[in-house]
């Protein structure tokens, strides 16, 4: 029998579940968060930047959408 990998599944106060953390597709880990290191004038010590896989022998990546603003008038 194959073993499930522990999910997310906190109830919010209003009803519906917690979404749950996404898995790799490759060895099915669930992804850990991937951040950066901000400077003071984003007022953030860390920017969330994606999430990646934990295992070693893997290298799946998701980056997060990033909108760019248009700077032309």
């Amino acid at each position: 029998m194959v073993e499930k990998k522990r999910r997310q599944g906190q109830i919010k106060p209003n009803g519906e579940k917690a979404v749950p953390k996404p898995v790799c597709p490759k060895c099915g880990e669930i992804l850990v968060r991937v951040s950066f290191r901000g400077d003071k004038s984003q007022g953030r010590a860390y920017i969330p930047a994606g999430w990646m896989c934990p295992s070693s022998t893997c290298d799946y990546i998701i980056k997060d959408f990033v909108e760019i603003e248009d700077t032309e008038e």
